[in-house]
């Protein structure tokens, strides 16, 4: 097994960020591009996850393997089902296996695919003979998982009569149903959202329009530096080319950590500063329910800060490429923090192990480490990644509280943002690659 060493820098952190482009939207972009002939798409991510997608809409195999890509498997679903003809299976890894599909499958049966489970009832791999659908009012549990939704959602148009989409219950992640509504409606796309019901209208191909699309850096990965702000002295990160008039919703990852983090727009890039005179000993409660992604990022940061928290609406973690809001409470506590899972939420007590106005980081003085010495291995600081990309971004940052961190599986970072360690040496950490 693979591991890295994280070390916290030896002086403040000033670094200009070239953030990886949204692998959310980036997705979803290629899909619609599939159908519509005249899009052509500009700073594509690099990420596993959008890889995956475009080689598997390029493929013409009878069996495509989609790992443990949830957006892939969800979206590629629905798109094979509406391609008439066209016989594949997708398959996927162990932790995809454990992943429910059965929402969306019922939904898409309902308008005449043919899909098989090829194992477990209600759980991928699946087999896809596709056909011609035909729209019709589908209702759909909008509390599982939105990709459900904007998988319906961005093959909608391509369908005879269009489609009407009820959402039943509590509506999770609605900032990804939305951010899939915009971008469409940017498409040429006719969709309309208006309360617990999405209608999407037939779209003649001979209408497309020619249409140059740059997708827009990611606010996900954003988080982390946002994290690393919060927890240092001083430091100022640019982050290039990212608004915060965006389609993605994590842009409120600066509204939660405002009182660490002072966010200045400049050209058009986002300037952050830690504002460390701001922390107190304040209850927060957050609910992440409609930005789950932000979950590992802020647990983290929190709990490093020594402050009280409640984070909420998770309920949708534990069926993430992890189940994150065990291994947060796992992680967490084994470095020493108080943390409690209370049904969905999870619960941040200050365990008083953090001094948070003396970060680590702080001095040059504060932390001495031989960059020759021999790697020993403290079990307490040896984080386990679950293969979970934001597990290992997340716990990374934790090098300016701890003077270092072991990451095990730091490839994991690949399937959203693959230069993650890269960016963390031009902020002044020190990494040391080695087999555990």
């Amino acid at each position: 097994m693979k591991a890295v060493r994280v070390i916290s820098p030896q002086h403040t952190i000033n670094c200009s960020i070239d953030l990886p482009a949204s692998k959310s939207i980036a997705n979803r972009a290629l899909i619609l591009q599939a159908i519509l002939p005249n899009i052509s798409l500009k700073n594509i991510s690099e990420a596993d996850d959008t890889l995956l997608m475009q080689s598997a809409l390029k493929s013409d195999a009878n069996e495509i393997q989609l790992k443990n890509a949830g957006t892939c498997m969800r979206f590629l679903t629905a798109y094979f089902a509406s391609i008439d003809g066209r016989k594949v299976k997708l398959m996927c890894d162990d932790r995809m296996k454990e992943r429910p599909i059965k929402t969306l499958v019922d939904a898409l049966r309902e308008l005449g695919a043919d899909i098989t489970y090829l194992e477990k009832e209600g759980y991928p791999p699946l087999a896809i003979q596709g056909k011609k659908l035909h729209g019709k009012s589908i209702h759909i549990n909008a509390s599982e998982s939105s990709q459900f939704i904007s998988a319906l959602m961005l093959i909608g148009h391509s369908i005879d009569n269009g489609l009407e989409i009820v959402l039943e219950g509590e509506i999770s992640s609605l900032d990804y149903i939305e951010m899939t509504a915009k971008l469409m409606q940017e498409f040429g796309l006719i969709v309309q959202f208006k309360k617990n019901k999405i209608s999407t209208k037939k779209h003649k191909i001979s209408n497309s329009k020619n249409l140059e699309y740059t997708i827009e850096a990611d606010w996900s990965s954003a988080a982390f530096w946002y994290q690393i702000a919060a927890m240092s002295y001083d430091s100022e990160i640019t982050l290039n080319s990212l608004s915060l008039e965006n389609l993605q919703g994590d842009k409120t990852i600066a509204k939660h950590l405002s009182n660490q983090v002072e966010t200045r727009t400049i050209s058009d890039n986002i300037v952050i500063h830690s504002n460390q005179s701001k922390i107190n000993n304040q209850n927060y409660t957050i609910n992440l329910k409609h930005q789950p992604d932000l979950a590992p990022a802020l647990a983290v940061c929190l709990a490093a800060l020594g402050v009280d928290a409640k984070i909420e609406g998770l309920e949708n973690l534990k069926i993430k490429e992890s189940n994150r809001l065990q291994a947060l409470h796992d992680e967490l506590n084994k470095l020493g923090y108080a943390i409690q899972i209370d049904g969905d939420s999870l619960e941040i007590k200050n365990s008083g192990n953090v001094d948070p106005s003396t970060p680590h980081r702080v001095t040059s003085s504060s932390i001495q480490i031989a960059i020759n010495s021999t790697i020993q291995v403290n079990n307490n600081h040896q984080i386990k990644t679950y293969k979970d990309h934001r597990m290992a971004m997340a716990f990374a940052p934790l090098a300016l509280v701890f003077g270092e961190v072991i990451i095990e599986n730091p490839e994991v970072v690949e399937k959203s943002y693959p230069h993650y360690w890269d960016d963390l040496k031009k902020a002044g950490f020190g990494l040391e690659f080695f087999d555990v």
